[in-house]
């Protein structure tokens, strides 16, 4: 007697956790894939500018610069509407400043960094008939980084040469985003398209705290970039 209500009683148990098994299943889904970059990064003009520095090398004023990556994302969404995306994005990006000096000398100075990010967004997901669209908002943090920059001569006679180095940074950045996924869910393939806008909310406003003067006609620049844009466009496996 008692061996058939342990037996009913462990049946009773595995079905039940079945069933929570299968309850769960269904009101979660989970997306991994990869996805290809491309936008631009900018650099904002700095607050305390020292008199006639915008108008020569050194940053004074505002920049920016094509750029690209690949990132790899898995996405988690709960009854279809709340979702949480984590992406390992390795990141390319550059700023360019182009300057006329005394309406003779021009020249052009450029930062390029690349670098690994690792954006977590909280998502909103709205159902589709072809798929969904979504709204996020969340932190995205650079784990490592590497940097370089140059200052060309581009006209004029030959004027004093130039030179810049650069001070990696981590930034963290505040990334907004908006995307469409196309959904097929015969073979659970999908097609996500979206584009990201990032807030870089550690690089200092003054310009003294960005650009520091090493010697004559020499300056040293934190590689950080204060605007990102980012165009995406991948592929994906629902599960």
């Amino acid at each position: 007697m008692k061996t058939r209500i342990l037996l009913a009683a462990a049946a009773n148990a595995i079905l039940l956790f079945a069933a929570q098994g299968a309850l769960a299943g269904s009101l979660t889904d989970n997306t991994a894939g990869v996805k290809l970059l491309a936008g631009a990064d900018v650099w904002s003009t700095p607050s305390n500018v020292p008199e006639g520095g915008g108008d020569s090398i050194g940053f004074g004023g505002n920049a920016g610069g094509f750029s690209y990556g690949l990132a790899g994302y898995y996405e988690l969404r709960v009854i279809k509407l709340i979702g949480v995306e984590a992406d390992l994005a390795y990141q390319h990006g550059s700023f360019h400043r182009n300057i006329t000096y005394n309406d003779v000398y021009k020249y052009t100075e450029t930062v390029t960094t690349n670098g690994w990010r690792l954006p977590i967004l909280a998502k909103l997901n709205i159902p589709l008939a072809l798929g969904r669209v979504w709204f996020g908002l969340g932190p995205e943090f650079t784990i490592a980084q590497s940097s370089s920059g140059k200052v060309e001569q581009t006209s004029g006679p030959t004027g004093q040469s130039a030179s810049v180095s650069t001070r990696d940074v981590k930034p963290i950045f505040g990334t907004a985003g908006l995307g469409l996924v196309i959904e097929m869910p015969a073979t659970g393939i999908e097609i996500p398209i979206e584009l990201r806008v990032s807030k870089n909310l550690s690089q200092p406003d003054a310009y003294a705290d960005r650009v520091s003067l090493t010697s004559a006609n020499s300056y040293d620049v934190r590689a950080e970039s204060s605007w990102v844009y980012r165009l995406g466009v991948g592929l994906g496996f629902s599960f």
